[in-house]
Parts: C-alpha cells; structure tokens; sequence
C-alpha cells in the first residue's frame, strides 16, 4: 500500500458502485463499469468530469500513479506556462491508474459541489463491453 493511502478505497465492484453514485449521480441498481480497473471506464470518469476551468494530470512513478485534478491560480502570472498558471486542486495514488483516477474523483466531487456532475433524467449507464 503507498504512503498516505491508508484511508482510500480499494479497487474492485464498492468503488465502481461509489463512482456510479458520486461522479455519475446514478443509484447502481445493476452491473456498473469496472471503473477502477479498467483503463476505457475510467477513461469515463475523467471525461465526466473534465470541465473548464479544471486541468488534469497523470504522472507514473516507478510502480505508483497519481493523478491530479488541477484549478487555476488567481491573479495575474507573469510566467505563461501551464505549469505556473494551474495549482494542484485534488490528487490521489495508487498501484495502477484507473484506480487513482477513481479516488481523485471521489476527492473532487467531495471537495467542491460547484463540480459535482447534473444528474440527467432518464440517463442510463455507459454500454458494458464484453
């Protein structure tokens, strides 16, 4: 287990029923996308949630991910990088990517209801793969 990531959920079917109902603001009644497993479904939660003025980033080190959702910094930047005009808003690491992207959002929608996804009327899960 990494460093400070005592707390944070494991991956498997109660963190992808936790993103269902948090990120996605669907009840999971049925089958939900192995978001914190599978690289494609947590591809999902990121487009989900991947909304101006918010950045993202993924960073592998050695054998741990951690990814970051990124807000801008207020106030006027003399330096124009991307870098110095965005501050770290929410991170979280884990062994593999999809999981990390799955408890940064988790972190997200917790930490900022301005975030949170509408839930739509009516709007079903994403079609499973098989």
């Amino acid at each position: 287990m990494l460093p400070g990531a005592e707390s944070e959920p494991e991956a498997g079917p109660y963190l992808d029923r936790l993103v269902e109902l948090r990120v996605f603001g669907r009840k999971p009644i049925s089958l939900v996308p192995a978001y914190s497993t599978d690289e494609n479904a947590a591809e999902l939660v990121i487009a989900r949630l991947n909304r101006p003025p918010l950045r993202w980033m993924s960073l592998k080190d050695g054998d741990a991910w951690t990814f970051h959702w990124r807000s801008p910094v207020a106030g006027n930047l003399d330096d124009e990088s991307t870098a110095a005009r965005y501050a770290k808003f929410v991170s979280a690491s884990a062994s593999t990517r999809p999981l990390a992207i799955c408890r940064a959002a988790l972190k997200l929608v917790t930490a900022s209801s301005r975030y949170r996804p509408e839930t739509v009327p009516g709007a079903g899960p994403p079609e499973m793969s098989s």
